[in-house]
């Protein structure tokens, strides 16, 4: 872009993405780490004096944040968005199409009641997606506030049409085609069957920008977006989701878009991909020109990636004497190496350093070098902040692909050998095996399909009843077709199999019903436990009673009969027994 622009006719936009605001909320050292970077992002916002920031989802870790995560954030948007700065922009659309899920649809910024200096921009991602029986989202509640402008929310799943944000500064239009966060398979398949539409603007003096929130990176067969199946007239794209961070535009095929992946700004994993340097980038738009201005994050807590091998039995280097204080010493040499290179990357942020997340893959040879991670990591516990995840442990030698009694490998040996070539998720794998390989083992009653699909919500937005919650949801509805049909029990195993026919034949409808099973049981209330703290009997010790009041259900611990037990009568201290 050339240095002459006008600033009256360039767009200042800052990027970001992936802010996961309530991550790790319950862990003391690292509950303030999504809040602190965001605000951050939003003082760089405000020191550039920019036109507007633009996200591309997952604001929130969670899709119903605590009442804490939402006040922070609303005290965060309150300080940095509201003012006296004019905004010059216009919104030459119609808001009543973007903001149709609002009462009053209207950008932010132009309603009378709010003095906004900072319009936000923002679609959802797969952790603060819409749920429950309105299908409300997190950032339904700031919009209504007044607070962003949530738009690109898609809720007829038979097709796509995506109409653009049209913005005005001085001479310069601008396009923005915002898709909130849909299913990758879902999505995959509408691209395919051609009902995805971006209705183009028609005039070639428009700047054409597209933010969603998918899967980029191939996680399986239609488990992703490839970048091909962007319409050519797009010039950007604003790709949120992926955590690792590349804000320098590229184009990752001959006529495809330009493509910039802000990555997350903290780390919620502790992978490769999250220990890069964190940035947000400046965008710059004049007219059909534009250039990215990446700016690191400096707040954001120290993250070293890396892997040690320990010695070969069969080398001099080998210590056949003691190896597991050999591999001890050799894992806290590099432990203490990658500290200090945490210690070196705060060095230039002028602010109270932070203790780093270190995550060290330990290659061994042989059973006798494999150590208590726990134990190990506890030696740094005032010294990093994720102690009990430093180390993982990883068998270097490589596996020989298992030979069958007749001495030939079986198609199953070879593909689940090399597994890494074609899977990166490990729903990939459990379908693949029970599809083609489970051989007698295959399932006679769970569907595959709705299996997996559990497991991906349970990978993908943590909930932890998933698993439970489709097979009860299976093991019921098979229960009652089995009573429908007043099978003999001769006849279960029959009947048993037409079932599974059937449901594989209506799976896509148990997938609809089992996705609102989700929600149901997302917002059932939990069980409460009233405790009943009384004096024991024992003269000597103060003793605690718990008295789970809802359901008083037999013991299972070790050396549990099995039988409900009634409460044990307590009298004072000095009381005498009767």
């Amino acid at each position: 872009m050339s240095e002459e622009a006008s600033e009256e006719s360039t767009f200042k936009i800052l990027i970001a993405s992936d802010n996961h605001l309530g991550y790790a909320e319950r862990k003391p050292n690292l509950s303030q780490d999504s809040f602190r970077t965001f605000e951050e992002i939003l003082q760089i916002a405000v020191k550039n004096e920019v036109d507007f920031v633009l996200l591309g989802g997952d604001l929130f870790h969670e899709s119903q944040p605590s009442s804490y995560c939402l006040q922070r954030c609303t005290e965060l948007l309150k300080k940095y968005c509201l003012g006296d700065r004019p905004v010059s922009i216009e919104f030459l659309s119609d808001q009543s199409e973007h903001f149709n899920h609002l009462k009053n649809p209207i950008v932010n910024y132009e309603d009378p009641d709010l003095n906004v200096s900072l319009p936000i921009f923002s679609i959802h991602g797969n952790h603060d997606s819409p749920n429950g029986n309105q299908l409300v989202s997190a950032l339904d509640i700031l919009s209504s506030t007044g607070l962003i402008n949530y738009f690109g929310r898609w809720t007829d799943l038979s097709k796509v049409e995506i109409k653009p944000l049209l913005l005005k500064k001085g001479d310069t239009k601008l396009a923005i085609y915002g898709l909130s966060h849909i299913s990758d398979q879902r999505l995959a398949r509408l691209f395919q069957d051609k009902k995805v539409k971006m209705p183009y603007v028609g005039e070639s003096d428009w700047f054409n920008i597209l933010v969603l929130h998918q899967n980029r990176a191939n996680r399986g067969i239609k488990n992703f977006i490839p970048d091909h199946v962007i319409p050519k007239f797009i010039d950007l794209v604003i790709w949120g989701h992926e955590h690792d961070c590349i804000m320098e535009p590229q184009q990752c095929m001959v006529g495809g878009p330009m493509v910039v992946q802000p990555g997350s700004s903290v780390a919620t994993s502790l992978s490769e991909g999250e220990a890069t340097d964190k940035h947000v980038g400046l965008l710059k738009i004049h007219k059909n020109m534009y250039k990215m201005i990446p700016i690191r994050l400096t707040s954001v807590r120290p993250f070293i990636f890396d892997d040690i091998v320990l010695c070969k039995p069969d080398t001099d280097d080998y210590d056949s004497e003691a190896p597991r204080d050999q591999a001890i010493n050799d894992i806290k040499r590099k432990v203490e190496e990658m500290i200090q290179r945490a210690t070196i990357k705060q060095e230039d942020n002028n602010q109270a350093p932070l203790l780093p997340l270190i995550r060290l893959i330990v290659k061994y040879y042989t059973e006798a070098q494999v150590l208590n991670s726990i134990r190990l990591g506890h030696m740094y516990e005032n010294r990093v902040a994720n102690p009990g995840e430093m180390f993982k442990f990883s068998n270097f030698v490589p596996k020989e692909r298992q030979k069958k009694t007749n001495g030939v490998s079986s198609a199953e040996d070879n593909e689940f050998c090399d597994v890494d070539d074609w899977a990166s998720r490990v729903e990939d794998v459990v379908e693949k095996y029970f599809e083609n390989y489970a051989r007698g083992d295959k399932m006679k009653v769970l569907s595959v399909k709705l299996m997996t699909q559990a497991v991906s919500r349970f990978v993908d937005v943590s909930d932890n009843d998933a698993m439970k919650v489709a097979f009860e949801s299976q093991l019921n509805r098979t229960v009652s077709k089995l009573e429908e049909r007043n099978a003999d029990c001769d006849q279960i195993a029959e009947s048993l199999e037409i079932i599974k026919q059937e449901r594989i034949r209506d799976e896509d409808k148990e997938v609809i019903e089992l996705a609102k099973e989700f929600e149901k049981e997302r917002k059932r209330p939990k069980d409460t436990v009233e405790m009943d703290i009384t004096n024991g009997d024992d003269d000597n010790d103060d003793c605690v009673q718990v008295v789970d009041e809802v359901s008083q259900r037999p013991a299972r611990g070790r050396g549990s009969r099995g039988g409900a037990k009634a409460p044990r009568k307590t009298r004072a201290r000095g009381a005498r027994a009767k």
